[in-house]
């Protein structure tokens, strides 16, 4: 996969809350904190669920644009329903209900209290993001329905403990709703194509192979 989908969303909103800071008032390298970046992973695989499940078109636009290098037409190796059906053990074993689950991403915050920023621009934590993206999003592209209902759920929970963040004197506006959720998304993707490359046309085996998946496009 030759994309930065889930970097780019990484970096993006660390440096939009504030990171990477020094280590110390001593040590000028910069660093992430380690429970700051599981979580904002977290949010990362959320946000490429949504995208598969309730943006489909654009789903299949990145798809293509992750494997642009490759001849998805005529490579029997890049095969749609073959990669649902070798990951479906798998998510049936992890509950098949919350993408988090499904995709099982590692925590950093095992590993240390902090993460440079040379260590999270490598190539290897650069591949291991994208894969979580893309788990997320090919989970989400067929479990619409899951998805939504994981959404809800966790939505209503998250209202409930607002009066719990209010005393505690967090500033809480509003829960984000799905639709505000998949606008801010769609933004982010229209940055990385400003930044970035523009998202390519999906192949017509791939858009074959998510009809045959029952998969149907949507805006």
């Amino acid at each position: 996969m030759s994309s930065i989908f889930g970097f780019y969303y990484v970096v993006g909103l660390l440096g939009h809350m504030g990171w990477p800071r020094r280590r110390s008032l001593f040590n000028s390298e910069a660093v992430f904190n380690s429970l700051v970046l599981d979580s904002v992973i977290d949010q990362m695989i959320d946000w490429s669920a949504s995208i598969g499940a309730c943006r489909t078109d654009l789903a299949l636009k990145i798809i293509a644009t992750m494997f642009r290098e490759d001849d998805w037409n005529n490579d029997a190796s890049f095969n749609l329903p073959k990669i649902v059906n070798d990951s479906k053990k798998t998510w049936i074993e992890r509950g098949n209900s919350n993408p988090k689950e499904i995709v099982h991403s590692m925590r950093f915050s095992k590993l240390k209290d902090v993460i440079s920023s040379k260590d999270l621009k490598n190539k290897d934590t650069q591949f291991l993001l994208e894969q979580y993206f893309f788990e997320g999003l090919i989970w989400g592209l067929v479990n619409s329905s899951s998805f939504k209902i994981y959404f809800e759920t966790n939505e209503k929970k998250q209202k409930d403990l607002l009066p719990l963040y209010e005393k505690s004197g967090l500033e809480i506006d509003s829960i984000p709703t799905l639709d505000r959720i998949l606008k801010e998304g769609e933004e982010i993707l229209s940055g990385y194509e400003k930044e970035i490359r523009p998202l390519s046309s999906p192949p017509q085996k791939l858009i074959k192979d998510a009809l045959s998946l029952g998969i149907k496009g949507n805006n």
